[in-house]
């Protein structure tokens, strides 16, 4: 499975009710007859009037139409079931009208990329995942001819999906994906929150910040939380970066040289966290000149490894190409890499123009090595984010 022997950032099948992927039988009701569901009018329609219907869909609890259709669902197939004790359940409904309702616990499995490597058996948390992909049932027999409900819960929310269009096969990858993104949502949903909320999310990356893979699981709540609530966040920022002492540097970088770009300038890089770990006024302006010159040093190589293309290339053409890696890899600008949001990003904080004539001289790549960036932007704050965007780019390629 794995392609080097510490390689980290693999998909991890993970059940929910079991790491080792052994499911029990789950608890099936057979209905022989039922009706010939086809989805949900989306408006009002007189007999004999043209009306719109949703055959297919995927929503969170959060929406009106989630408790309009789960109601009416639930009058079809649980009606004669303590809807209260029901976390999950799955509904096929068969060619011949007979169907199968699957309840709690289902043999459920989720295939997510992995901020490190594991041990079967091992228990796999929250901050361990890195990106999440599908979601899937093991031992039960889907077939092409098949409709499928399915509702679940993730916390204190829930999840709802359903294909009730037969005129074409059930297509089991496309519906595995919509199922992983919607669990991948309700996961993260604070973090999706914050990326909706524009003015908030504008905030955080003016001063540098970003959902990083790194954070999102732990820090990146606090931080938006400061921001939105507080008059004068730094007080909180400055506690969440102290985190990033040496163990939690260590464990961040320790994966990189599994990757031949950042082992190939191991020494460079090695030099910049221990500038950083010195935790000195000196040591953050090191280190950020060392990593911030880096990032650039690490998209071109990339760049060049896969295009072959050295000369007359532009910063655009780099970050695009990043843009570009991190769908394919993930397969889904949704996904927890945030592709399009970190390609501006490193547009407007790391590769912008400078005006020495505005003052609009912000710490980047370009103020940076032009020698105009102000001394104060020289932080603590703006070494670990250059620590941050590394790890970034170590998951894009």
């Amino acid at each position: 499975m794995m392609s080097k022997k510490r390689r980290k950032k693999k998909w991890l099948e993970k059940g929910h009710n079991n790491p080792q992927l052994s499911f029990r039988k789950p608890r099936k009701i057979h209905y022989p007859t039922v009706e010939n569901l086809i989805g949900f009018a989306l408006e009002t329609a007189q007999s004999g009037e043209m009306a719109k219907i949703q055959t297919r869909g995927s929503m969170v609890s959060d929406t009106t139409l989630f408790y309009t259709y789960i109601d009416q669902i639930s009058a079809i197939f649980l009606r004669n079931i303590l809807v209260g004790h029901v976390f999950q359940f799955l509904v096929l409904i068969h060619e011949d009208l007979s169907a199968d309702l699957y309840l709690n616990d289902l043999p459920v499995k989720v295939t997510m990329m992995t901020k490190r490597t594991f041990q079967k058996g091992e228990v796999v948390t929250t901050n361990d995942i890195a990106d999440i992909q599908q979601m899937s049932f093991e031992g039960i027999n889907i077939k092409h001819t098949d409709k499928a409900i399915y509702c679940f819960k993730v916390g204190w929310k829930f999840g709802l999906f359903f294909d009730l269009y037969r005129e074409e096969p059930l297509n089991k990858t496309a519906i595995e994906a919509e199922l992983g993104a919607l669990y991948r949502y309700l996961s993260f949903q604070y973090v999706y929150d914050v990326l909706e909320s524009k003015p908030h999310f504008e905030m955080l990356v003016k001063d540098g910040w970003f959902p990083f893979i790194e954070t999102f699981a732990l820090e990146f709540k606090a931080l938006s939380e400061a921001y939105k609530n507080l008059p004068d966040p730094r007080a909180k920022v400055q506690e969440i970066v102290n985190n990033f002492d040496e163990n939690r540097i260590e464990h961040i970088v320790s994966k990189w040289w599994d990757n031949d770009i950042f082992s190939n300038k191991r020494v460079i890089l090695e030099s910049g966290i221990q500038s950083y770990l010195s935790n000195v006024e000196k040591g953050f302006i090191a280190s950020i000149k060392i990593l911030l010159t880096e990032i650039e040093g690490i998209i071109r190589l990339y760049y060049f490894k896969e295009t072959r293309k050295g000369k007359d290339v532009r910063i655009a053409d780099l970050i695009n190409h990043v843009f570009d890696k991190g769908k394919i890899k993930t397969g889904s600008e949704a996904s927890l890499f945030f592709p399009r949001d970190f390609l501006h990003y490193l547009k407007n904080i790391i590769f912008p123009q400078f005006d020495l004539e505005t003052g609009n001289i912000a710490l980047s790549r370009h103020t940076s090595s032009h020698g105009v960036a102000k001394a104060e932007d020289y932080s603590k704050i703006k070494a670990v984010q250059m620590i941050l965007i590394l790890d970034q780019l170590y998951f894009y390629i």
